[in-house]
């Protein structure tokens, strides 16, 4: 995944109003938060096509609810279509809601959960 299609789902999520950081959060921690990862899927071909899965997880001391608010925000954005854009660079994107998760806590009043989008990205 390159670092363009990193800065645009990151500007995707801040226009959602999702506070979000890619890796680990390292602000002063809100009730609610997001963090990101990926994971590459070897590619058979030469063609410039590269495919990712990015693993977005909430964490919240709030209701799950709060969580389940962002998966329906993030599924009407993305949904099952995708979401394309032209980079800066040339190269072409298309992100799309996958699925999502309830993930265990290892802290009882947190609650978790894992949304998978998948990253299509193109270059020339």
């Amino acid at each position: 995944m390159t670092t363009e299609a990193l800065g645009y789902i990151n500007t995707c999520l801040e226009g959602l109003n999702i506070p979000y950081e890619f890796g680990e959060w390292t602000s002063d921690v809100p009730d609610t938060f997001w963090t990101g990862d990926y994971t590459e899927i070897e590619q058979e071909s030469e063609d410039g096509y590269e495919e990712s899965t990015f693993i977005l997880t909430g964490n919240t001391k709030k209701s799950k609810l709060e969580l389940e608010s962002v998966k329906t925000k993030l599924k009407e954005y993305f949904g099952n279509e995708g979401r394309t854009a032209i980079l800066a660079s040339g190269a072409g994107i298309a992100v799309f809601y996958a699925v999502s998760n309830p993930i265990p806590s290892v802290e009882e009043s947190v609650h978790r959960l894992e949304i998978t989008l998948r990253v299509k990205e193109w270059r020339i």
